[in-house]
């Protein structure tokens, strides 16, 4: 028998807060057939510690997909209908999602709401488990007010752990490689997503180089460079690097699970 749940979201402030504890049971249970379900209808209401934009979310999100196991709270998304008011037919359905989302025993985890494009409409993105890479990634969908509708944002999708500054309009991105720690400044400018600024810190054995980029008629110009000499610890290293390795503390994502 086909159970029916629906994630029921109008409420001010909507979003993840635990939901990656669970992710320490997935794997751990036998996998369970395709039933196709929806998913909660448990509204959720939470507190986020950054720094937050005030949005209303005046819609109720289903998410459309299978547990991937007997804990029930990680699940194969594979579409989401939006629904306005009570109404009972969805205004929107979005299919070919398929992503392996946290929902929780509440099913609470995995959705979170806010001003991502920083236009005073709600969006809202879903968490998305790489079994390959082992990473933590979102998909967005930005409210358009000409389509009246959300859409996705596949540039957002691409950034390595997106952070929001509210206060400023920016969108903020950091990534490690082998020896270079990169910082990335965005905007939102007509709809699409524009790097403003880019920090490099590059580091030797005896030495770090701090390079500042602005861009200027669309391409990066350097405008600043320091050379830091002397030898660096490991923890001075992590220290720089803190947001990334908070980032996965925070969620407590549990690699051996998805290998």
């Amino acid at each position: 028998m086909r159970e029916i749940f629906k994630l029921n979201c109008m409420c001010e402030k909507l979003f993840l807060c635990a939901g990656f504890l669970l992710l320490a049971f997935y794997g751990c249970s036998e996998k369970l057939p395709e039933n196709n379900n929806s998913i909660s209808n448990i509204p959720v209401e939470k507190t986020e510690t950054e720094n937050r934009s005030e949005i209303t979310f005046d819609f109720s999100i289903e998410l459309i997909g299978d547990p991937i196991d007997t804990t029930g709270e990680v699940w194969n998304v594979k579409g989401i209908d939006i629904y306005t008011g009570d109404s009972s037919t969805p205004i929107q359905q979005i299919k070919h999602v398929n992503t392996l989302t946290p929902v929780g025993g509440d099913f609470s985890g995995g959705f979170m709401v806010e001003d991502y494009n920083f236009d005073g409409k709600s969006d809202f993105r879903l968490i998305k488990l790489d079994p390959k890479t082992k990473e933590i990634k979102f998909h967005f969908w930005l409210f358009d007010k000409k389509e009246n509708g959300f859409v996705p944002c596949f540039q957002l999708d691409s950034l390595p752990a997106p952070q929001f500054d509210y206060a400023n309009h920016f969108v903020l991105s950091e990534f490690e490689t082998d020896s270079s720690l990169i910082s990335d400044t965005y905007k939102f400018s007509n709809q699409s997503l524009v790097l403003e600024e880019r920090n490099v810190k590059i580091f030797s054995q005896q030495s770090i180089s701090i390079r500042k980029y602005k861009t200027e008629k669309g391409q990066l110009i350097l405008v600043d460079e320091k050379h830091l000499t002397g030898k660096w610890s490991g923890g001075e290293k992590e220290k720089i690097s803190s947001f990334i390795l908070n980032f996965l503390q925070r969620y407590k994502f549990c690699q051996n699970k998805l290998s």
